[in-house]
């Protein structure tokens, strides 16, 4: 890695020390970003890189986002963070998921050209929006997930099914999962993770925060289990080497917050599939790796919201559909994912869709902000 190079060749004990080493890393990402998205964002403009239709001369956000800032976290990552087991299994995963959700964005992109040329139907490009299909993407999530969780199960040292119970400290109850169910598990948060963030990104700005929110979570666990003293202190389990995903979290948040500079409202370009759904992997990946999976609802509240809301949506209308007289589905929410429902609920309280839209983000934002610190005092503190 970068830093250990600079070491060897200066011998300053400042390129080991991890606080520098994230801090470096963070800025790495974000000077990266910063310097390099205007001109992926003319690329952009000039290949008509969305997936929205519009009538008027503005281009509408491209979808390409991912495809600079998890290049830039995997590189920023292998520069400044000891390639360990568990840097390296959320690398892959968060590799693995960005390429399917790659293939999406390209197919959106190519499918909306053939829309304008008049090869398809708008109704038909809403047909094949995606390049993969949900239930392959779906298969495709747990076979890259479950790889990634047997090789994390067998060469991650002290890689158990313990859980931590939010509440409780794990000396007085740390319940043990076997294997197959540990695995599972694995394969679920990961999958479910990367779902809610795909659904989260819908307006502008609105995945960001949360997924800065629950990288410096993770990031902070991680420095804290790392270290056998604080471990103690905070009566949490120590994992050694875990303290290594500290400048990979904050190579995240470096990188998404110097996104949020073009991504804020209203929105230059978009993550996309790829960006969303491998930040969505990464972070899953995390919360297993720093025994939190089960804070991952309280951390990750908006990205858990917009998740069941589209999972309840889609299983109230597949039930009453089979259930009713006249074999029509009915919706339980207004339309998924959630903060879709808010923009039809709020239409008649603001003067523009562009209010709506700020209300919403703000609003959500405020809940990431309050999950982090929520669960923050939970995992240390309330027990």
């Amino acid at each position: 890695m970068l830093a250990e190079l600079l070491f060897d060749f200066t011998r300053l004990s400042v390129f080991q020390d991890r606080l520098f080493r994230a801090g470096a890393a963070s800025l790495f990402s974000a000077a990266v970003v910063l310097f390099v998205m205007p001109m992926l964002i003319r690329f952009s403009v000039r290949i008509n890189a969305s997936s929205d239709f519009q009538s008027t001369d503005k281009h509408p956000p491209s979808i390409l986002g991912g495809f600079l800032l998890i290049p830039v976290v995997i590189i920023s990552s292998l520069a400044f963070a000891k390639w360990n087991a568990e840097v390296m299994a959320i690398l892959v995963i968060m590799f693995a998921f960005f390429c399917v959700g790659a293939i999406d964005d390209i197919a959106k992109i190519w499918n909306k050209r053939k829309v304008i040329k008049g090869v398809i139907s708008k109704k038909d490009y809403q047909d094949k929006a995606d390049g993969i299909s949900a239930r392959l993407r779906l298969v495709l999530y747990f076979i890259f997930s479950l790889a990634v969780a047997i090789f994390a199960y067998k060469f991650i040292p002290g890689m158990t099914g313990h859980l931590t119970i939010p509440f409780i400290k794990p000396e007085i109850w740390y319940p043990y999962l076997p294997n197959w169910a540990f695995i599972i598990l694995i394969s679920m948060v990961i999958t479910s993770t990367a779902n809610g963030a795909n659904f989260t990104d819908g307006l502008d700005s609105l995945v960001s925060i949360p997924i800065i929110t629950t990288s410096l979570f993770a990031g902070f666990v991680a420095y804290i289990s790392g270290n056998a003293v604080f471990a103690h202190y905070f009566l949490i389990p120590y994992l050694p080497g875990i303290d290594e995903l500290f400048p990979l979290c904050a190579s995240i948040a470096g990188a998404v917050g110097a996104y949020l500079w073009y991504n804020s409202p209203p929105a230059q370009i978009y993550l996309g599939d790829s960006g969303s759904i491998g930040f969505g992997a990464a972070i899953g990946m995390m919360f297993i790796l720093i025994k939190a999976e089960l804070f991952l609802p309280i951390v990750g509240f908006v990205f858990l919201s917009e998740a069941v809301s589209v999972f309840f949506q889609m299983g109230w209308f597949k039930i009453t559909k089979a259930l009713s007289p006249d074999k029509r589905g009915r919706r339980l929410f207004l339309k998924a994912p959630l903060h879709h429902t808010f923009q039809i609920m709020w239409k008649d309280r603001f003067n523009s869709s562009a209010e709506v839209n700020s209300k919403i983000i703000w609003r959500f934002h405020l809940i990431s902000v309050f999950s982090l610190i929520l669960g923050t005092l939970i995992f240390f503190k309330i027990r």
